[in-house]
């Protein structure tokens, strides 16, 4: 394990990666770095190495983005449909078409301790579909009970709130992204002040209750996210999705009949929707097959592929269009009213404060980045210098 000479002992090349290797390990890093960050186990680059992101990358980007904000329009085209029914067609139809992908992943690319691993981790899996289920479930609630423009910016918070959930756990935080969550709270209450004035509730009008349901639903993807991160860091993407979507698609099937009184096979005599009514409708196929492959696959999937090529935080800005441009193609649809002035007021604070919260985390990681290698650079060195010496 070492080399002699001039008397004192040398360490190997090998031994010397092996000694920064743990001493990485010893010091830890920060949990979205490790996970989404330039060099993680996820990205799969070299943090050394530099390059541009390849061009098909921001037209995929691109797409992502219109995909993520049809969605919202889609779900509105379909009003009658109970909202946790309409959560679990979605999800069935977009684990459906994974199913396929998963299968290849495990059988064809796992090794044996992976499949090991993924066997232990089932029940992580089912909590995090479950955190999906709920998710989507209020979204999908929101929808239907405020409006899109409200729908859409609350459910972006979801930077803001884990700003804030850093700042309630007394975790680092910078000013900025104190400063980005106090201008997010102010347009919170512009949004929901404009609630007062937005009439009966429904599709097009906006509510309380409404923007209450998207909000839940931006801190419960939070709270998916935060596991998704540990979980993705070595499972294969489709392999991921598929039991997590799935596992999600089971808990709001389930909540739908239990909550909805929606029955496994549609009887039309009745007002119940079936559990699986979309499969043989001709009115409501083309449309979840629609939210299960575009928004579903294009969108999410989509985004979980660009993080191997682009900074998190050009994903994480880019994402804040979604409002914008879901409103805007919803409107010239005709599925929504022009929102009430102070939505424009309070919608444009929300994204603003998004976008600060983003950037100040963006950098407050990167200057942890820099003075965690700092010091494992340090007692390495310490370490290099205590074997001479003996």
């Amino acid at each position: 394990r070492y080399s002699t000479g001039s008397g004192m002992a040398r360490r190997t090349e090998g031994e010397e990666a092996e000694s920064s290797r743990l001493l990485a390990a010893d010091w830890g890093s920060d949990p979205h770095t490790a996970a989404f960050g330039p060099g993680s186990a996820q990205d799969g680059r070299d943090p050394s190495h530099k390059t541009s992101p390849p061009l098909w990358t921001w037209l995929l980007l691109i797409a992502s983005v219109l995909a993520f904000s049809s969605s919202g329009i889609v779900f509105s085209m379909m009003p009658e449909v109970p909202a946790m029914t309409l959560a679990a067609w979605r999800l069935q139809m977009t684990t459906a078409i994974m199913i396929p992908a998963a299968v290849f992943e495990v059988v064809a690319q796992m090794d044996t301790n992976t499949r090991w691993r993924l066997a232990r981790a089932v029940w992580t899996l089912l909590l995090n579909g479950s955190l999906l289920a709920l998710h989507f479930g209020l979204w999908v609630l929101s929808l239907k009970t405020t409006s899109l423009p409200h729908a859409m910016l609350f459910v972006c918070m979801a930077p803001v709130i884990v700003a804030l959930s850093m700042w309630i756990m007394r975790q680092p935080i910078s000013w900025g992204e104190l400063g980005g969550t106090a201008l997010g709270t102010a347009g919170a209450a512009l949004l929901a002040l404009s609630s007062a004035h937005g009439g009966a509730a429904g599709p097009g009008a906006a509510s309380w209750r409404g923007d209450l349901a998207a909000l839940a639903a931006a801190a419960l993807f939070v709270a998916y996210l935060s596991i998704g991160r540990r979980l993705r860091a070595w499972m294969p993407i489709f392999t991921y999705s598929t039991l997590v979507t799935g596992a999600g698609a089971a808990v709001l099937t389930l909540a739908a009949a239990c909550i909805e009184g929606s029955t496994p096979r549609h009887d039309p005599r009745s007002t119940h929707y079936g559990l699986f009514q979309w499969a043989s409708s001709a009115s409501y196929f083309p449309k979840i097959a629609y939210l299960a492959v575009v928004p579903g696959i294009l969108g999410h999937t989509g985004f979980n592929a660009l993080v191997k090529y682009m900074d998190p935080l050009i994903l994480t800005l880019v994402g804040t269009m979604e409002p914008l441009v879901g409103s805007f193609v919803g409107h010239a649809m005709g599925l929504v009213e022009l929102p009430h002035p102070l939505t424009y007021i309070g919608g444009a604070v929300v994204l603003a404060s998004t976008v600060i919260v983003s950037v100040a985390g963006h950098h407050r990681q990167k200057a942890e980045q820099k003075e965690s290698e700092r010091l494992i650079r340090s007692k390495s060195h310490l370490t290099t210098a205590s074997l001479q010496l003996t």
